[in-house]
């Protein structure tokens, strides 16, 4: 029932699309051209228009010399920067210089081009037509007897229609409940658009028995019944809204429809009553009985007056029309795509129509327009569902390879960029699906983009942006790449079945090369976007250039931090997590950049350090520590003893679990170091993994201690000097 109830929108337009078709084909292609060979022969006949014309081309002819130059009189035309030396200009061709000349195109073409001629040149040939028409032989009276006999015709006509309207109101329901049953839902719907379309019926009637009977001309028949459509067309149009509404009570409610019924039909009746008078302004009949000059204005009035009054529609009535769209509808990812194009459309449904709106008018008065006003937004907005469906899909399709990508486990560098280029790839082909629905859009608007992007104006304006696209996807696609590549180089690695974090040094080096990679490309990109812009980017880098000289000179100990810090991290000299000392400060190294290194202390106090200040530097993190553990024992002491004590506490050390990681040589026990007053010194040590070796050393001086104390082996006491010895000072 939902798939049936949107339908019923795309039916209301198709309905007003019929009735726009219908006003084009009463105009073929052959009638065209007969209407043009008849303007051309009326103004022939007439004089005045005629010298206008003759005086016109002369005009012409005389802006060109015999042998080609431009005359006097005309404008020299300005000289390129090329011509005159100023190879330094700011815009110098691009883009820039493309839309000025396109605008200029469209500027000089704008006058002439709604209408064929400027207006007030077609007001005075209105003028002229109209003047003659009144002042023939017999035109006052056959006009007279032709308004007598039409007036009372129109009038009988409009009574006619009127009545059926009233009797269509009284003859169907006025109210259908939200329970309702389809088959009774469509029955009344039939119902009621039977009795919509009798005043039209009833005016074609009354208009055909109305000219059979009364002394008309073949050209006044068809004027008579052709003036008669637009009301009843009007009439019928807002009946037939107001039925097909109905279709939308069992899932809009009636409240909303009736609403909609009451507030919306008379308006799009009204809309439909503009377009009709002028599609009927143009017809050959008509175009004969005015002028043809007279009919264009005509026209040109009543083409620019239907997109108006229907933004004049928009405005009132947005919301009324969003919600008998988008109310049973959602935009949530998990509904089909039918219905989230439904609503997406249904919001920014009026976006499309004050677009529409612009469209229209820019079409009419450059001269481009090829449909009604109605025919071109239904299928438009078809067009714009069909592509929105498309792009969901894509977009579905794509979120659901991401998911599945992402639930089986990271396979490398490659898997990794491979997935984010894709990615671009079906961004890319979105946005070609868009692309090729706007071109379709504005063909059904009279814009023929194939034939103005093959023109010198198209080509200046296009070519420029084909080389900004084209370049900013290139970037952009490095970017994504690299980023990728240094996103999964940072990343764990899987080896064996377990994970392994990558080295300080990647960690290091990779984010600084992707800013610098960030930088690179963001500059080049906007050097080639001003270039295709049309401005001049030769003194931008020259100024550039010396702006960076004029730093280097005046900065020289920032350049040193710089030239130092590169060297230092490519030298791999110390790393984010390294416990480093340069002298006056130590600390674990925190953060780096290529000018600074950061370092956290004991104290907890953060420390930033240019390069250029680190003369020496200490790395305690890199391949391996050293503890060196000392006991000084009394002077009657066992050695012997006491040496195998340091070998078997060096050995347990290094088989007990829980520091046999850390340790990766056994203690290396050098032996007697010294021997003194204060007792005897033996000394070892032995060999860790970076910063591992406080711990072990701490750990072998606890168990030498105690296993000292229980073999009875004597620490030397510190002493005060020898018994008896005289202290001088």
């Amino acid at each position: 029932m939902k798939i049936i109830v949107t339908a019923v929108l795309t039916a209301i337009l198709c309905v007003f699309s019929t009735i726009g078709l219908a006003q084009e084909q009463n105009q073929p292609q052959a009638s065209q051209d007969a209407r043009t060979l008849g303007d051309l022969i009326d103004v022939l006949k007439d004089d005045a228009l005629r010298q206008q014309l003759i005086g016109q081309l002369e005009q012409l002819r005389n802006q060109k010399q015999p042998d080609g130059q431009m005359s006097a009189e005309t404008p020299k035309p300005a000289e390129s920067a090329a011509d005159t030396g100023e190879d330094d200009a700011v815009f110098s061709g691009g883009l820039a210089t493309g839309l000025s000349q396109w605008f200029g195109d469209l500027a000089q073409r704008l006058p002439t081009a709604a209408l064929g001629a400027p207006i007030d040149v077609k007001f005075n040939q209105a003028e002229v037509q109209v003047k003659r028409r009144l002042t023939a032989t017999g035109a006052v009276d056959d006009l007279t007897n032709f308004g007598s006999r039409s007036l009372i015709g129109w009038a009988v006509i409009t009574v006619a229609a009127l009545g059926m309207f009233l009797l269509a109101r009284r003859r169907i329901r006025t109210r259908v409940a939200r329970g309702t049953l389809k088959r009774s839902v469509f029955r009344d719907v039939a119902v009621r658009s039977f009795y919509a379309l009798s005043p039209l019926v009833v005016c074609i009637a009354v208009s055909l028995v109305w000219v059979a009977f009364l002394p008309y001309s073949d050209a006044g028949k068809a004027i008579f019944i052709l003036l008669a459509l637009p009301f009843a067309g009007a009439v019928s149009s807002a009946s037939l809204m107001s039925a097909l509404l109905v279709l939308l009570a069992p899932s809009k409610g009636w409240r909303l429809v009736a609403y909609a019924q009451r507030r919306l039909s008379p308006l799009v009746g009204i809309l439909v009553g503009i377009a009709s008078a002028g599609s009927i302004a143009i017809a050959p009949d008509i175009r004969g009985a005015i002028g043809p000059a007279t009919s264009d204005i005509i026209s040109l009035v009543f083409d620019i007056a239907v997109p108006v009054f229907a933004a004049v529609i928009i405005a009132l009535h947005r919301r009324t029309v969003r919600s008998l769209i988008v109310r049973g509808y959602s935009n949530d990812s998990d509904r089909p795509v039918f219905d989230r194009a439904i609503y997406w459309i249904g919001t920014h449904w009026q976006h499309f129509g004050f677009l529409f709106v612009i469209l229209n008018i820019g079409a009419r008065l450059f001269g481009a327009q090829s449909g009604s006003f109605l025919t071109q937004s239904s299928l438009s907005v078809a067009v714009i569902v069909i592509a929105f469906i498309a792009v969901a899909s894509i977009r579905r399709f794509e979120n659901k390879r991401i998911a599945a990508a992402n639930r089986r486990p990271q396979i490398g560098v490659r898997s990794a960029v491979v997935r984010r280029l894709s990615s671009i790839a079906y961004r890319a082909f979105q946005v070609v699906v868009i692309f090729y629905a706007t071109v379709f859009c504005l063909g059904l608007w009279g814009l023929d983009v194939a034939g103005w992007v093959s023109s010198p104006a198209g080509l200046s304006v296009i070519g420029p942006l084909l080389s900004i696209a084209l370049m900013m996807l290139v970037a952009w696609s490095l970017w994504v790449g690299l980023d990728a590549w240094i996103t999964a180089a940072l990343s764990q690695s899987q080896v064996g079945g377990t994970y392994r974090e990558r080295s300080a040094r990647i960690r290091t080096l990779l984010p600084l090369l992707r800013n610098v990679a960030f930088v690179v490309l963001t500059v080049l990109t906007v050097i080639g976007v001003l270039a295709n812009l049309g401005i001049n980017v030769a003194p931008l880098i020259a100024g550039a250039g010396v702006v960076g000289l004029a730093v280097g000179f005046g900065s020289q100990q920032l350049v040193q931090d710089v030239i130092t810090g590169l060297f230092i991290l490519l030298e791999d000299t110390l790393a984010i997590g390294d416990v480093i000392d340069t002298g006056d400060r130590a600390g674990t190294v925190e953060a780096l950049t290529i000018r600074t290194v950061k370092i956290r202390d004991g104290d907890g106090a953060l420390h930033t350090i240019p390069f250029s200040t680190v003369k020496a530097l200490k790395n305690s993190s890199r391949g391996f520590g050293v503890y060196t553990v000392g006991i000084t024992l009394a002077q009657d002491a066992d050695i012997g003893k006491a040496l195998d004590v340091f070998k078997e506490v060096g050995e347990e050390v290094r088989t007990d679990p829980k520091f046999a990681t850390s340790i990766v040589a056994p203690l290396d026990v050098w032996g007697v170091d010294q021997v003194g007053l204060d007792g005897i010194v033996i000394k070892g040590a032995i060999k860790t993994r970076p910063l591992q070796q406080y711990g072990v050393g701490r750990e072998i001086n606890r168990r030498l201690n105690v296993r000292l104390q229980e073999l009875g082996i004597p620490l030397a006491k510190r002493s005060t000097g020898w018994a008896g010895e005289k202290v001088t000072a």
